[in-house]
């Protein structure tokens, strides 16, 4: 692997490594040791404890992957990465924090978990269409699993192909205010569009429901407040400018 500092802002790249067009190889481009450590742990954001610099740093990480390595064995190779080149020093500990549970309603789910079609490598997570849709939004097909979210006139849609209740949990940290832990129980991978009103910068005059509202009447969630036990990935200590290979 080879690691260099580089002084920039503005936009990175991540492409390459297991589950991608490329698996074989990783080019990191003006990236941030944050989203390294996000990909190489598997954490959300508001696990990640550690120096500011992590956030503002970035580098240029180029590196070959073994054949047939599995996401488990690529997460190791970023952490080796990480240990040997930046001399990271970290640690695991428990903090509790208010978030929100994502659980199942009383009368149970209203969606069911679908049977995981062939998974295919594509370039692109979805094809979005020029023309309109019947809810004002474009059209868009899933290629493969994952979850694109949109907003227009003040609504947001959420398309979901084969995806888990814990990566529903994720994206919704983004819209609820504060983290959300999927305590809800389902198995499987699920697919589904929800359609809500969210608050802040996008907020506008939508018909919509709001997010909590919206999940108990279309999905047959729900969010509940409370305070929960969280692990949290804290670093110790490293070295920002990395050692040569």
């Amino acid at each position: 692997m080879k690691a260099s500092p580089v002084e920039s802002s503005g936009r990175f790249t991540m492409n390459g490594g297991p589950g991608t067009a490329d698996p074989g190889r990783i080019s990191y481009s003006n990236v941030m040791l944050r989203r390294v450590l996000l990909n190489a742990y598997d954490v959300n954001n508001y696990q990640l404890i550690g120096p500011d610099w992590l956030n503002t740093l970035r580098y240029d990480i180029n590196a070959t992957v073994p054949s047939g390595a599995s996401r488990a064995q690529f997460q190791l190779m970023l952490r080796n990465l990480l240990e040997t080149r930046f001399r990271m020093r970290s640690h695991w500990e428990t903090r509790e924090l208010s978030v929100y549970a994502l659980l199942v309603e009383k009368n149970g789910p209203k969606i069911k978990a679908t049977a995981p079609a062939e998974k295919r490598v594509e370039d692109q997570l979805a094809d979005v269409g020029r023309a309109e849709g019947r809810d004002g939004f474009p059209e868009v097909t899933l290629r493969t699993p994952g979850m694109v979210m949109e907003t227009k006139n003040g609504a947001a849609r959420i398309t979901a192909k084969e995806v888990s209740m814990k990566k529903l949990a994720d994206m919704l940290t983004g819209q609820a205010g504060r983290p959300v832990v999927d305590m809800s129980g389902p198995k499987g991978d699920f697919s589904f569009v929800l359609y809500f009103t969210p608050v802040g910068p996008n907020a506008g005059n939508s018909s919509e429901p709001g997010l909590f509202a919206a999940l108990v009447e279309q999905l047959g969630l729900r969010l509940e407040a409370r305070k929960v036990g969280v692990a949290h990935l804290v670093i110790d200590g490293a070295e920002k400018v990395p050692t040569e290979n």
